[in-house]
C-alpha cells in the first residue's frame, strides 16, 4: 500500500467515524455547542492527531511520507479546537453553576493530572531502559526533573502541562472574579504571557528531554482558550448570529479556510518553524506564522461551529474516542517510536493500523487506571461524557 492509498483510506475513516449517526438539528435548537457535541468532535480529532502525528513521526525519520503529509499540516486546527472547547466549557459551567469552582481540583485539574504522571512514568521507564542498553546515562537532576514532569520525556505532552496551567489559572482567578468578562481578561493577558514565552523559548537542544514552553507548539495555538470563553459569554447573541446568515456564513469561512490553508502551506515552506536556527530576524518569522495561523484557526472554529448549528454528530465510536483524547494525544508517540521496526520492515500498511491500534489500548488502559484512581464510574462504553 503507498502513500496516497494510506491518505484516501484515512480520510474514509475520519468520515466514516464522523457523519455515521449524524443528523439534521432541530430548526428551535438555540445552543448547540455544549460539552458533549465538542467532546464528540475532540474523538473525531484525536484520531486526526493521530495520522498527524505518525506523520510527523515519519518526518523526524528521515522518511518522506508522501500524500501523507497532508495531516502535516493541520495538526494545530484539531489542537486549536481542543483548546477552544475547553474554554468554552469552563466557563460556560461557571456562569451556570455557582458551586462549579467547589471540587474543581479534582474534578478537572486531577482529571488531566492523574493520566499526565501515568504517561510520564511510561515514558520515563522506556527512556531508563533504552539508555541502559546503549551505556548511556541521565544525570541525576534530569531523572528527578523528569520524574516531577518539569523535563518532558516526550515533548508531546506538552499539551496537558498547559492545558493544566491554564486550570490552575482558571481555578485561581474565577473564585475572586465575579463577572465572566473581567476574568476573560485575564486568562487572556496570562495566555498572552505564556505565548511570550513560548515565543522567545526557541527549541530544546536534545531529542530526549525538553523543558517546558520549547517549541511553536506551545503558544501557537492557546489564544483559543480564552476565544472559547468569549464565545460562551457572548454565545446567544453569536448563534442568532450564525442562524440567521448560516448559508453566507458557511460560504464565506468554507472560502477563508481553503485561502488560509494556501498561505499557511506557503508560510511553512518558507520557514515559520525553528528558525532561530537559519534566520537572524526569527522572531519576526515566527510572529508572522502566529498571526497568520491564528486568524486560520478562528476561521476554521467559525466554520465548524456554523456546521454544528444545523448538524449534530454523535455516535458510539466518536464518544469512544471522545473519552481517551487526551490519553490518545500523549501515548501516540509511544507507539509510533516503539513500533517503528514494522515500518522499517513492511511499509505504511501494517505500520498504520498497528501504531493506531497499540495507541487505542494503551490509551484505553491509562483511561481505565485514571478512573479507579479518580474512583469515578465512567467506564469506556457507557456512553457517557467523562
Amino acid at each position: 500500500m503507498g502513500y496516497t492509498t494510506a491518505l484516501f483510506i484515512c480520510l474514509a475513516i475520519l468520515g466514516a467515524i464522523l457523519l455515521i449517526g449524524a443528523s439534521g438539528r432541530p430548526a428551535n435548537e438555540t445552543a448547540f455547542f455544549d460539552r458533549v457535541s465538542s467532546k464528540e468532535i475532540q474523538g473525531v480529532l484525536a484520531v486526526f492527531i493521530m495520522f498527524h502525528q505518525i506523520v510527523v513521526g515519519l518526518d523526524a525519520a528521515g522518511d518522506y511520507a508522501g500524500d501523507m503529509r497532508f495531516f502535516y499540516y493541520y495538526g494545530i486546527l484539531a489542537v486549536a479546537f481542543f483548546f477552544f472547547s475547553s474554554g468554552f466549557g469552563l466557563l460556560k459551567r461557571w456562569m451556570t453553576d455557582k458551586n462549579y469552582i467547589k471540587g474543581f481540583m479534582k474534578r478537572r485539574i486531577f482529571t488531566v493530572l492523574v493520566p499526565f504522571f501515568i504517561c510520564n512514568y511510561i515514558y520515563l521507564t522506556d527512556a531508563l531502559v533504552n539508555n541502559i542498553i546503549v551505556s548511556r546515562h541521565f544525570g541525576f537532576g534530569e531523572v528527578i526533573c523528569s520524574f516531577f514532569g518539569i523535563f518532558l520525556i516526550n515533548n508531546e505532552m506538552w499539551f496537558a502541562v498547559e492545558i493544566m496551567i491554564l486550570y490552575v489559572v482558571f481555578r485561581i482567578v474565577f473564585a475572586k472574579v465575579k463577572k465572566p468578562l473581567t476574568g476573560i481578561i485575564i486568562m487572556t493577558v496570562v495566555v498572552l504571557i505564556m505565548m511570550t514565552v513560548g515565543l522567545f523559548s526557541g527549541h530544546a537542544n536534545t531529542g530526549v528531554m525538553s523543558y517546558w514552553f520549547k517549541g511553536e507548539w506551545w503558544y501557537n495555538t492557546i489564544l483559543m482558550f480564552p476565544a472559547g470563553m468569549l464565545y460562551a459569554y457572548n454565545e446567544e447573541r453569536i448563534n442568532k448570529v450564525l442562524k440567521k446568515g448560516f448559508v453566507s456564513i458557511l460560504i464565506a469561512s468554507s472560502i477563508l479556510t481553503v485561502i488560509m490553508d494556501y498561505i499557511h502551506r506557503n508560510l511553512i515552506g518558507k520557514a515559520i518553524y525553528w528558525t532561530e536556527d537559519y534566520h537572524d530576524h526569527h522572531i519576526l518569522d515566527k510572529l508572522i506564522g502566529l498571526g497568520q495561523e491564528t486568524l486560520f484557526e478562528l476561521v476554521f472554529l467559525l466554520l465548524v461551529i456554523t456546521i454544528m448549528s444545523r448538524v449534530k454528530f454523535g455516535n458510539p465510536v466518536i464518544k469512544f474516542f471522545g473519552k481517551i483524547s487526551l490519553e490518545v494525544i500523549m501515548l501516540n508517540y509511544l507507539m509510533i517510536d516503539k513500533l517503528y521496526f514494522l515500518f522499517e520492515k513492511y511499509g505504511i500498511a501494517v505500520y498504520l493500523p498497528a501504531v493506531i491500534l497499540g495507541t487505542l489500548v494503551c490509551a484505553s488502559v491509562v483511561y481505565v487506571i485514571k478512573n479507579i484512581v479518580l474512583e469515578r464510574k465512567s467506564g469506556l462504553f457507557d456512553g457517557k461524557v467523562s
